[in-house]
């Protein structure tokens, strides 16, 4: 199972869109004579998402509490990066490097 950000669904979709857009407007080769396409529709620019927009998008990434946990005790045992640690909960490496150094989520104790 492969879970994606919004971000990273956006982005997908937009190389699809270039992928689709690219075979649309391929040349068709049959028979060893090819016609050239004529392109009469200007190319689609991308989706503008507002500034506000993707704000709001960031802010609704964060962590809860037992994902601190998680992290905190992941980084207790050792033996991972912290970049492979916030790629599997969706946050920047900063962050993970963050809890790790207690400047953020200090109040959050791991259990015994």
């Amino acid at each position: 199972m492969i879970i994606l950000t919004d971000s990273q669904v956006l982005e997908l979709n937009n190389r699809i869109g270039q992928i689709q857009r690219l075979i649309e407007s391929a040349q068709v080769i049959k028979g060893g004579t090819a016609q050239p396409k004529a392109v009469t529709e200007a190319a689609t620019p991308k989706p503008v998402v507002a500034r506000k927009a993707r704000r709001m998008r960031a802010r609704r990434v964060g962590l809860r509490e037992h994902q601190v946990i998680e992290i905190k005790q992941r980084l207790a045992a050792g033996g991972e990066s912290c970049q492979k640690i916030a790629n599997d909960y969706g946050v920047h490496v900063t962050t993970v490097n963050a809890i790790k150094n207690n400047k953020i989520w200090k109040t959050v104790q791991v259990p015994a």
